[in-house]
């Protein structure tokens, strides 16, 4: 069993070790405000199109590459919606450092890091935009922001099972 399954599992056991569901979790959880939020999810999104570019380009893994391929299409997507949903709150259309220094790692990869790379940082990412929009829509506002969050939630965690899915089949 991988590290970031035994670590799932684990969590798993521990959430039900102490009678917590996942909602119980985020009870004492505060959501960002609405252009915090707006702000994550944006950056977060052209990461995840950066990466993907990268990752047809460099990618040995057919399905890896297919992913790749989806996640630029659905973060396109999510991206221009966020754009709408936001109204007058700004928009970044650039990433952050953190994210910069994530695509450095990826474009220095070489061929046979590649893949594990991609993948491993994919996988934090979408655990991370899981949370972040499970979060945002269980208690962000009420507004547009809220409803982008809940409506996107599905797609990014269709996502994560995607990842999981690809797992056994990317190379160490």
């Amino acid at each position: 069993m991988s590290i970031a399954r035994t670590l799932v599992v684990a969590l798993g056991t521990a959430l039900v070790t102490l009678s917590l569901s996942p909602a119980n979790a985020l009870s004492d959880a505060v959501p960002p405000k609405a252009e915090e939020f707006i702000s994550r999810a944006a950056v977060s999104g052209l990461y995840e199109i950066d990466a993907s570019q990268i990752a047809l380009e460099k990618a040995q893994n057919a399905q890896l590459k297919s992913f790749a391929t989806a996640m630029i299409a659905d973060h396109t997507k999510a991206g221009e919606e966020l754009k709408k949903v936001a109204g007058d709150l700004p928009v970044p259309t650039t990433l952050d450092s953190t994210h910069q220094a994530l695509i450095d790692k990826l474009n220095a990869a070489k061929p046979g890091e590649f893949d594990r790379l991609y993948w491993e940082q994919q996988s934090a990412a979408h655990k991370d935009a899981v949370s972040l929009f499970t979060l945002y829509s269980i208690k962000g506002g009420n507004g547009a922001e809220k409803g982008f969050a809940a409506k996107t939630l599905p797609t990014l965690q269709h996502h994560q099972e995607m990842l999981g899915a690809l797992e056994p089949k990317i190379s160490n």
